[in-house]
């Protein structure tokens, strides 16, 4: 393995930066940490320690954590980053970073935050109030490259430094869950947030070795405020393919395989040496539908579509029972979902369908496309969709994008339907954020949705506060878009992984959010 060249070399004749010399300071303090430790892959069984090996889908290239919430980037940097609340074991808020929960001002619209002293920074810099705001500020003013501006860009103004140890929070109206939101964003420092490919943190661990798009080693930074975790080291290791994944699982190379696939269950169950994971997270597929084009600016050929699912189908084929069947895009853990309401059949009624299809006007030999990424099972589900939607004559093909590609069609709407499996609790958590924003008149996502009922929905469930009340308006919100058959996925799939059986402490409760916490893993005793 070979270090990471990503990084710049200074050159003889020019005059180091402010950022050279942290880079310069950061890569001190490192050797510095590495000479302190002994040989991180040594005396592993038995004693907790030891080097922690991860089997993920992808290491990406870029990994700067204010850049992406994708569930590659984060997984991949958590060990590293710190948030100023954290969820207890319990699900409960807690305050890493800052030192007490966050105070409400007057009406809701600025939130003050007190920081916990003595945090450093990997290269040795301290925490203060000017990197948290920069961090803030930096989401909604990255012109859009930064994935994190759905958790704050229709409330957020501005994020103010007060003194070195308090950061005021000012909101354009108020937003009720600011202070869960504040666990989803990661710190870091100032001077690297706007690099790709630059990682200075305050978390457990450190970057130590990258290879780009293939691999990445973080050794335990002795630095650290809060509890060190009994790993000495973490190597996670792209294998984009599954089923190797699980071979090296199985060979004893890595110690736990992301990702499993549904028909693999039963042979993990049957193999002592492993042990599977599986949650009901906030996950679901995302089945999204361009309503300014036609067909689907029709009402009733949309809801022909969902009287024609096979959701029942998909389950069994594409996900062997590992998955519940969907209404709405309000799943089993998410707030306002209610298991009772059934709209439309677990299995197609053609008669139906073929009713509404007939009211919309559509005729039977339409054609239309569905864009799915070259990754994932998302093109399984959309072949089953497809044959079921053949049944009612229709003529129903497949658009397959490169990962970068569907995101960059679908930010524009160049899709007729879109389809994609997604972990939604690494934005919202247990709130629908990621699911309703989207059909605000005001996103620049918006498919075509334009509900003036709903966008009042939207300002009052996240203003308001009681938990009670958040459920009834989401629950209102979720069967809008469902009974317009506006957004139509088949089903909530489970999250599925696998380790070795020598591996303990899994947090399957951050796992149910779609998160990846290897903090307070062991190997062995």
């Amino acid at each position: 393995m070979t270090p990471s060249t990503t990084r710049r070399s200074i050159g003889p004749t020019r005059r180091p930066s402010r950022r050279d010399l942290l880079r310069t300071a950061s890569a001190i303090a490192a050797g510095a940490a590495v000479a302190a430790c002994t040989d991180p892959d040594s005396g592993g069984s038995g004693s907790g320690s030891g080097t922690l090996s991860v089997g993920l889908f992808e290491i990406p290239v870029g990994y700067a954590p204010l850049y992406s919430n994708s569930q590659n980037v984060r997984w991949v940097t958590e060990p590293a980053t710190d948030a100023l609340y954290t969820h207890d074991t319990a699900g409960k808020l807690v305050p890493q970073l800052a030192a007490a929960p966050p105070a409400a001002g007057p009406g809701g619209v600025s939130w003050t935050v007190r920081l916990r002293p003595g945090v450093r920074f990997h290269n040795g810099d301290e925490l203060t109030a000017e990197h948290v705001a920069a961090g803030l500020n930096f989401i909604p003013g990255s012109r859009g490259r930064s994935q994190f501006l759905s958790l704050l860009s229709p409330w957020f103004k501005q994020a103010v430094a007060v003194d070195p140890t308090t950061v005021r929070i000012e909101l354009r109206m108020p937003y009720g869950i600011l202070p869960d939101q504040l666990a989803r964003i990661p710190v870091s420092h100032k001077d690297f947030m706007a690099e790709k490919a630059e990682l200075v943190g305050t978390g457990p661990f450190r970057i130590d070795k990258v290879v780009t798009g293939q691999s990445m080693r973080m050794v335990r930074f002795d630095g650290y405020w809060g509890e060190k975790p009994a790993l000495r080291a973490i190597e996670m290791t792209s294998v984009p393919d599954p089923s190797t994944r699980l071979v090296n699982l199985r060979e004893g190379r890595i110690h736990i395989a992301t990702g499993v696939q549904p028909v693999d269950v039963a042979g993990i169950r049957r193999d002592t040496s492993l042990r599977l994971h599986a949650v009901q997270g906030t996950g679901g597929v995302r089945a999204m539908m361009n309503l300014t084009r036609r067909p689907f600016d029709r009402p009733d050929f949309r809801r022909a579509l969902a009287f024609a699912m096979d959701r029942e189908g998909v389950r069994e084929a594409v996900f062997h029972g590992r998955a519940r069947t969907a209404q709405g895009p309000l799943g089993p853990l998410v707030t306002g979902h209610e298991p009772d309401y059934r709209p439309y059949p677990e299995r197609a009624d053609l008669d139906r369908a073929a009713e509404l299809l007939t009211r919309s006007g559509i005729p039977r030999n339409t054609t239309f496309r569905i864009m799915v990424s070259t990754s994932g099972a998302a093109r399984d589900i959309a072949q089953v969709l497809a044959e079921n939607w053949g049944r009612l004559g229709l003529k129903v093909s497949l658009d397959v994008a490169d990962p970068a590609n569907w995101n960059r069609r679908w930010l524009v709407r160049d899709y007729d339907m879109s389809l994609t499996v997604q972990e939604y609790g690494l934005v919202g958590g247990v709130m629908p954020l990621s699911q309703f924003t989207v059909y605000r008149t005001a996103s620049r996502q918006n498919p075509g949705y334009r509900d003036a009922a709903y966008d009042r929905d939207f300002v009052r469930l996240f203003g308001t506060a009681p938990e009670a009340e958040r459920a009834r308006i989401a629950a209102r919100l979720n069967r809008a878009l469902t009974e317009n058959a506006v957004e139509l996925p088949p089903v909530y799939p489970e999250l599925l992984m696998a380790t070795r059986a020598e591996v303990s402490g899994v947090d399957e409760k951050a796992l149910t959010l779609g998160r990846l916490n290897l903090r307070g893993i062991r190997i062995g005793g």
